[in-house]
This record gives structure tokens, C-alpha cells and sequence, in this order.
């Protein structure tokens, strides 16, 4: 088994519960990206929460973010790709959302809008990703067209999960959704999803899809890691993506990146008494 690529999704994936990188991931991306492997970031976090991960990691690569909504060369901060939501979509999803009192998160110009600072969804939220909210009336955008949407139900009610449900069913082929949470339902362009922008990214490199492995945990990572020849569920994943994919490692928390690739990958470049 070669490969010449490792996509990772970050939150219960790359990072553990602290939303760190361990020592040992670290370790291990570092060798393979000293012999020419590409590491690149494919999460739904914001491009400006996921950049401080990329720094650390010092990678040679771009970051896709928003799941695939928007690719950015970190080095300079330059946009290589963008797929909004289309502002037709994007009203008429604000406005179910609201009529349920549901709380609605938009993403325009790496900004993160919210139209209630006190609000238990938005203080979690900033907690998880370390960003800073901006509040604005729903109604006053002039440009409709979102990166992403987000809904939040941190009790991940009944209701929430029917409204997700009507979501799907309504705009199916015309919008892409998935959970990137249990609690949280993310709204994108009908042409944005992990697996499909990191074909797009592998094949700006040369990179075959046969030759990338992807990490991920959570239901938003489920094409990127049906679509490469190495699909890792993380172990801490839920039991409906393991069933999905063709490999499971440890979870986040006890460097299951890290193990995964030592115990397939690692003598494709040195000996294991090396590391």
C-alpha cells in the first residue's frame, strides 16, 4: 500500500477532546510530508479556525474548509476555490429555520454572523471553534449568497432532527446537507461536499484518488472517505459510518490518525525502529 496523499477532518478526528494536536499525529504527518506525502485539512470549521491547525502542522498544502465550500492557500490567504449557497436557497432556508425558533448560524466573507449574541447555541459554538460572532438583523444583508448555513439544536430534539429531515426532502439535488454534529445541520452549494473538492485539490497535485488516505468521524465526512481507496473511520465514530467504510482506527483521543498510519504506511518510508 502508497500513497502520496492524507486528507484529515480536524474536531474528533485530527484534534483530540482538548482540540489539540498530539504529539504523535504531529510526529507522524511531519515524516510522511518530509517524503513528498501531502497533508491537507478537509473540515467544516471556518477557513479562519482551521488556519492556526495548518500553521502548526507547517503544511505544504491548501485548507479546505467549510466542507469544500471554500479552499484557501493558508501561505498568503488567497482563495483558490469558492461555491456560495445561492442566495434563493439561502432566504428560503433562513426563513424555515426561523419560523421554528431554531438558531441559525451564517458564514459570509469569513465572517460568522448570529442574530443573538446571548445565546446559549452561540456561546458554545464560539467555545468550540474559538471564533468571535458577529450579531446582524437576518434581514439586512444586501448579498444573500453564504458560504455555508448552519442550524443548532444542542439538545438534538426530535424536532430539530424532523426539520433536518424536511430539509433533505425539500431541496434534494438542489442544496447538499449534512451533520457535522449531532447538534449541528449544515446547508452548502449542491456541488460542495468533502469527497468532491478533495478530488478537486488531489488532482491539482497530480494525486490520484487511489493514492490519498482520509480521516474522518462524523456524517460530513462520508464521501471523502467512501471516495479515496482508503476510508478511515475514526473510533469514536458512529457505528452507522463504521459500518460504511472500509477501515476503522483508534479515536481521536488515542491517536488513531497516528496508529492508522503507522501500522499500513509507515514502512512505505522507514523502518518501523526508526520512529
Amino acid at each position: 500500500m502508497e500513497i502520496k496523499a492524507v486528507a484529515l477532518d480536524l474536531d474528533g478526528t485530527l484534534l483530540d477532546s482538548n482540540k489539540k494536536i498530539s504529539q504523535e499525529n504531529r510526529k507522524i504527518l511531519k515524516l510522511l510530508e518530509s517524503k513528498g506525502v501531502k497533508i491537507i485539512i478537509v473540515t467544516g470549521r471556518t477557513y479562519i479556525s482551521a488556519k492556526p491547525y495548518a500553521e502548526m502542522l507547517d503544511m505544504d498544502s491548501f485548507v479546505i474548509a467549510y466542507n469544500g465550500a471554500k479552499v484557501v492557500n493558508y501561505r498568503n490567504d488567497e482563495v483558490v476555490l469558492e461555491l456560495p449557497l445561492e442566495e434563493r436557497y439561502a432566504r428560503r432556508i433562513i426563513e424555515l429555520a426561523q419560523d421554528r425558533d431554531f438558531h441559525i448560524n451564517l458564514y459570509q466573507d469569513n465572517c460568522w454572523f448570529v442574530e443573538e449574541l446571548d445565546r446559549d447555541e452561540t456561546r458554545h459554538y464560539s467555545k468550540m471553534t474559538g471564533l468571535t460572532p458577529v450579531a446582524k438583523d437576518f434581514k439586512s444583508f444586501e448579498d444573500y449568497n453564504m458560504t455555508k448555513i448552519t442550524i443548532q439544536d444542542m439538545a438534538n430534539s426530535q424536532e430539530f432532527n424532523e426539520f433536518c429531515k424536511h430539509i433533505e426532502n425539500s431541496f434534494k439535488g438542489e442544496v447538499y446537507t449534512a451533520k457535522s454534529q449531532n447538534f449541528l445541520f449544515e446547508v452548502l452549494n449542491k456541488n460542495v461536499n468533502k469527497g468532491l473538492i478533495l478530488e478537486r485539490v488531489l488532482k491539482s497535485y497530480g494525486i490520484s484518488l487511489d493514492e490519498c488516505v482520509a480521516f474522518g468521524d462524523a456524517r460530513n465526512d462520508l464521501e471523502m472517505l467512501k471516495m479515496v481507496k482508503y476510508g478511515v473511520a475514526m473510533g469514536n465514530s458512529e457505528l452507522g459510518l463504521k459500518e460504511q467504510v472500509n477501515y476503522v482506527t483508534d479515536t481521536n483521543d488515542n491517536d488513531g490518525v497516528a496508529k492508522f498510519l503507522k501500522k499500513y504506511f509507515l514502512t512505505q518510508f522507514v523502518k518501523y525502529d526508526k520512529i
